[in-house]
């Protein structure tokens, strides 16, 4: 009897060969399952390890087409809905694989650590900006530096963006307008490194765009003569108001509220002489929030771009809220790598090979985004958008297991949502339910999910069983 195969996402059609689609849906399934990214370790035998080998070196299974199967779900969920684009960049360090990687044209080169070699990862993950549910990418890239020969600093700086590393914050953008032609509005949200001119000049005015980027430069505003920060020391505190910040134990950061100063204001930021693209308006119309610890110096401290328009405390702070949404992308990367399917300990011999492997781990790793972002959602995001008719009967079977004889042991949520599948896979990468404790946090529920696909495997066999012994 052949292996089962998880059936959520579909990858029919998608790279025009049965075969290949079958295969890619039993990698996906074995990720799922595994603890790790290594075919040798997730894999039940040496003639299936060198079937999955074979795939990712397939040319046929490319990364165009592994992105198209990624993002092409998102977009019918997408539909009526204000979405948040969360997107970041993430750097995978294959170093300490080099010496087994084939020589020429593999997949990696340098990165932005002097002698490090590796690859770039770019996803654009997708929330519901009302219910803060997990929708899936709307864009995903991977690339590598190329060695560029006689090309300094100054010349680079020349290029226009097209043809610099940093038009992935376009690309992405692009990518998502795209994509998500459904969603009613689409804001764009990233981190300092995304405050760029060109960003604010093309996007300013667009009515389904909204921006939503973290300031790093102190910009010219007005007529030029004055800078953002100087404004915005300048006004007034206009909200005082609490924080509770989560605590993370990898940092050393306990769990603390924190008092917080609020101002914002309107500003007409100035196009910089760095900007190459003369053909942007010399100045684009901006909100910008500044959210600073109370009384702390090198404290919190958030200054944020957008050109959502912002006139009452209430439109600032949900601000805020949107921006701290960039946490889940962050726990993305933290599941592909060292406390989830650890893609860099990936023992493949081609740098392509890993960089398709990853694009797959992207698909299970949003699974678990889409449980943490559903156990803290009040509307509750129908489990169908994330778990197949089977994987819930499977599930159900599970949770009369898990829940004890009180009503505390009890899965308290709604069986048609991903909430109440959230608690049984928490339960089995033991969270013990009760609501006094935390949160299950993205390395519990990969444990808990791990372990649930262990038990779906066998569960799906035992049904195949008992179906052909009841035909015969």
């Amino acid at each position: 009897m052949s292996e089962p195969i998880n059936s959520f996402p579909d990858f029919k059609s998608a790279f025009g060969d049965k075969r290949l689609e079958k295969r890619a849906a039993e990698v996906l399934q074995k990720l799922t399952r595994g603890r790790s990214s290594s075919i040798r370790q997730v894999t039940n035998s040496r003639a299936q390890a060198k079937s999955f080998y074979r795939l990712l070196e397939n040319e046929k299974f490319s990364e165009e087409n592994i992105e198209n199967s990624i993002i092409t779900r998102c977009g019918e969920l997408c539909s009526g809905r204000h979405v948040l684009a969360i997107q970041d960049t993430s750097e995978t360090n294959l170093s300490s694989h080099v010496g087994r990687i084939k020589k020429g044209d593999n997949g990696i080169g340098d990165t932005s650590k002097k002698g490090i070699k590796g690859y770039f990862l770019h996803p654009c993950l997708v929330v519901d900006a009302e219910k803060g549910t997990g929708l899936g990418y709307s864009s995903v890239k991977i690339w590598h530096r190329e060695e560029v020969k006689d090309q300094g600093e100054d010349e680079y700086k020349k290029l226009l963006i097209e043809d610099k590393e940093s038009h992935k914050w376009i690309g992405a953008i692009e990518d998502s307008k795209k994509q998500l032609t459904k969603a009613k509005l689409i804001t764009i949200i990233a981190d300092r490194e995304a405050d760029i001119y060109d960003m604010f000049g093309r996007y300013g005015y667009d009515e389904r765009i909204k921006l939503l980027i973290r300031s790093k430069s102190n910009r010219s505003i007005g007529d030029g003569n004055e800078t953002l920060i100087e404004h915005l020391r300048a006004l007034p505190v206009m909200l005082n108001y609490s924080l509770e910040l989560r605590g993370d134990i990898r940092t050393g950061m306990v769990r603390r509220k924190v008092q917080m100063e609020l101002k914002w204001t309107k500003v007409e930021l100035q196009r910089p002489s760095s900007c190459n693209d003369k053909t942007l308006a010399s100045s684009v119309t901006v909100y910008v929030v500044e959210a600073k610890e109370k009384g702390k110096k090198g404290g919190l401290s958030w200054r944020i771009l957008t050109t959502h328009e912002i006139d009452t405390a209430e439109q600032a702070l949900q601000i805020i809220e949107w921006y701290k949404q960039r946490w889940y992308i962050e726990q993305v990367f933290r599941l592909l790598k060292t406390q989830g399917f650890r893609i860099e300990s990936s023992q493949l011999e081609s740098g392509y090979a890993i960089r398709k492997l990853n694009m797959l781990a992207l698909l299970s790793v949003l699974r678990i985004i889409q449980m943490m972002l559903a156990y803290g959602d009040e509307e509750e995001q129908a489990i169908e958008e994330a778990f197949t008719p089977e994987e819930q009967q499977c599930l159900a079977q599970c949770n009369s297991k898990l829940e004890g004889d009180t009503e505390k042991q009890k899965n308290p949520n709604n069986p048609s949502t991903i909430k109440w599948a959230t608690w049984i896979v928490a339960r089995l990468g033991g969270w013990d339910g009760y609501k006094s404790q935390r949160k299950p946090g993205p390395i519990v529920l990969h444990r808990g999910f791990i372990k649930f696909h262990i038990l779906y495997e066998g569960w799906r066999l035992a049904q195949s069983f008992f179906k052909d012994v009841g035909t015969q």
